[in-house]
C-alpha cells in the first residue's frame, strides 16, 4: 500500500494509504460531501464561494499524487 496526498490551495494536506492512486482518489472523494466542503470552506476559505461536490471531486482527481 502506498501513501497518496493532495494539498488544497489553503495549504491543508489530506493523505490516505491506498493500493492505487485511483483508490486514493475514490477514498478522498468519498469524504468530501456538501457538509464537509462547506465546513472546510468556512474554516479555511472565508468569503470564497462554496464549490459544488462535483467541482471538488474533479479537483481531487487532478491533485492527488
Amino acid at each position: 500500500m502506498a501513501s497518496y496526498s493532495m494539498t488544497c490551495s489553503c495549504g491543508q494536506t489530506m493523505s490516505v494509504d491506498a493500493p492505487s492512486r485511483d483508490d486514493a482518489v475514490k477514498m478522498l472523494q468519498g469524504g468530501m460531501t456538501e457538509a464537509t466542503i462547506a465546513d472546510h470552506m468556512g474554516q479555511f476559505h472565508k468569503g470564497e464561494p462554496v464549490p459544488s461536490v462535483e467541482q471538488v471531486h474533479g479537483m481531487i482527481a487532478e491533485l492527488v499524487k
